[in-house]
């Protein structure tokens, strides 16, 4: 019998599928099925690179679970309820790395020098930010605790024009700077408020929480512009759920929903009292034989009301 074998089908492999096909296979992976497909071969690491990612849900950092162990850090992928464990992640940056944020599977984060870098943990590039100015961190042994929080705005991976942006603790107000590729400096962004309490990335612009509830959304594709400001509009009902007094603190968040919807969150905490009612730190309240505090005023530490944010640019209640 004939040799039926096609000619121009010898010697075919996976690594010849065409791009446009090798690109709707990407697209339906979740993240861990991408890292693993970039090992195929060069053409296919290389399109995992290009391809645009589907909506993948986040992963959460936890250290090792072996005591002394400061080089291992383990990932949480909450779709899989899975941990993955990585060895001498920050291999060369030292044994007191502090994480500051995160965005695109990407980490921003400070060494033993506090100064700042770019970390992927799964490719393990680094890219070496700007060291902070004294303007910027003026006590230098405390420079990691005035960072309060660091996003990007796109994937170092996918683009050469990405924006860090970060909230520092100055002269008792919570501000705002940013890096944009190329910059030898970090750069302030002067907004109508002084006071920041969280930021995010969406839509691949910055969205900047004040301690007086509004939103400011920037856009950086030449020189920082701001957008937008959105002004809170909360119900009174929503106002009366929770006692706003002196035992009681709040603390503000913008998050992301799967559904890529952007909500305001509004966090009750009860604070530490002595038998007075007074409001303390929780160092007052344990005594040197004892790790426990002596008195806890009794209110959930966590108990949120969520908002979201609609393009009539108020913050109605998310049902």
């Amino acid at each position: 019998m004939p040799n039926m074998t096609h000619p121009h089908k010898k010697g075919r492999t996976i690594s010849d599928l065409p791009t446009e096909v090798l690109d709707i296979i990407l697209t339906k992976l979740p993240f861990v099925d991408t890292i693993r497909s970039s090992a195929v071969c060069s053409s296919w690491n290389s399109a995992t690179t290009q391809a645009p990612l589907c909506p993948q849900t986040p992963w959460l950092m936890l250290p090792s679970d072996q005591e002394h162990d400061f080089t291992t850090r383990r990932f949480f992928n909450l779709a899989e309820n899975k941990v993955y464990k990585m060895k001498n992640v920050f291999e060369g940056l030292g044994n007191d790395v502090w994480c500051v944020g995160s965005s695109h599977g990407w980490l921003v984060i400070l060494d033993d020098e506090a100064n700042p870098h770019l970390f992927n943990p799964f490719s393990r590039v680094q890219i070496q930010l700007p060291l902070f100015t004294n303007e910027l961190a003026n006590v230098n042994n405390l420079r990691k605790s005035f960072i309060t929080k660091a996003i990007l705005l796109a994937d170092p991976s996918r683009s050469n024009d990405f924006v860090v942006v970060m909230i520092y603790d100055y002269d008792f107000a919570s501000r705002l700077a940013f890096y944009k590729q190329g910059d030898k400096t970090w750069t302030k962004l002067v907004g109508a408020n002084q006071d920041y309490c969280d930021i995010i990335c969406h839509d691949n612009q910055l969205y900047a929480l004040a301690d007086n509830r509004s939103v400011e959304v920037w856009e950086f594709q030449s020189s920082p512009t701001k957008i937008m400001s959105i002004e809170p509009s909360i119900l009174p009902k929503d106002v009366d759920k929770f006692p706003r007094n002196n035992n009681i603190s709040t603390k503000f968040y913008l998050v992301k929903t799967s559904n890529d919807d952007v909500l305001f969150i509004e966090r009750f905490i009860g604070n530490f009292v002595n038998a007075q009612g007074l409001v303390v730190d929780e160092s007052y309240l344990l005594s040197s034989d004892d790790t426990q505090p002596l008195g806890v005023l009794d209110v959930a530490t966590f108990v949120p009301l969520a908002y979201g944010l609609e393009a009539s640019s108020n913050l109605s209640t998310s049902p």
